[in-house]
């Protein structure tokens, strides 16, 4: 009944619902915003990994990679390697521009390498016709692991 709208009321500033059911030694707002969240809070594999690699396969950085390299005689192919086995992760890759001009277009894409190669991603770069080929020198691709 009533028919007419209702006014939702504000929660008063405290602890969050969830606190009561989140047990002993919680992370809380107050542990983010006094910045004494760090590095060694986080659970083991909770960090992206990540690669930039160049079209020639070297790497020119990254979070938890161990190497990059292309794939002989496949042109566009590449294998990265990280440094934590991949099962129960996503990935992603993208073709950016890795420095300051105009990234060539163009498609990515992204799978295991090896069914028991379980640390390892090969990526695969396309034109905008869907061929596997190099991108520009100065482009490459970037991947995004998730665990």
């Amino acid at each position: 009944g009533g028919g007419g709208p209702r006014r939702a009321r504000a929660l008063s500033a405290g602890p969050g619902v969830a606190e009561p059911l989140a047990g002993a030694n919680p992370v809380n707002g107050a542990a983010v915003i006094n910045n004494s969240l760090g590095r060694a809070d986080m659970k083991v594999g909770s960090i992206p990994l990540w690669a930039r690699v160049r079209s020639n396969g070297t790497l020119i950085n990254g979070k938890g990679v161990t190497g990059a390299a292309g794939i002989s005689g496949q042109p566009g192919a590449y294998q990265v390697d990280f440094s934590r086995d991949l099962p129960g992760c996503a990935w992603m890759a993208t073709p950016p521009d890795n420095d300051a001009s105009s990234a060539q277009p163009g498609f990515v894409t992204v799978e295991r390498r090896l069914s028991n190669d379980l640390d390892s991603l090969e990526v695969r770069t396309f034109d905008l016709d869907g061929n596997q080929a190099l991108r520009d020198s100065d482009d490459g691709f970037a991947v995004l692991v998730t665990c």
